[in-house]
């Protein structure tokens, strides 16, 4: 298994991109966001989420659920 694959700071950060996953998926399944507010908040998710694994740090994707969470409270 790869160094990267062993880092628990790579696995907390994934953890941290389903969990903002799961927020996303549930702000379009109730409704409360549509198209282009998932959109948005993908947009910023995923880019995040990756460049913490490649960084090995689970920070960037602490900031797009901070940002994610900042979106849904926009909409309300």
């Amino acid at each position: 298994m790869s160094a990267r694959l062993r880092s628990r700071n790579v696995w907390f950060g994934l953890l941290l991109g389903a969990l903002g996953a799961v927020y996303v998926w549930i702000m379009a399944a109730t409704g409360v966001a549509e198209l282009p507010h998932t959109l948005a908040a993908l947009t910023v998710l995923i880019p995040l989420v990756l460049f913490g694994v490649v960084l090995r740090s689970p920070w960037p994707a602490a900031a797009a659920l901070v940002l994610v969470a900042v979106i849904d409270l926009t909409l309300s």
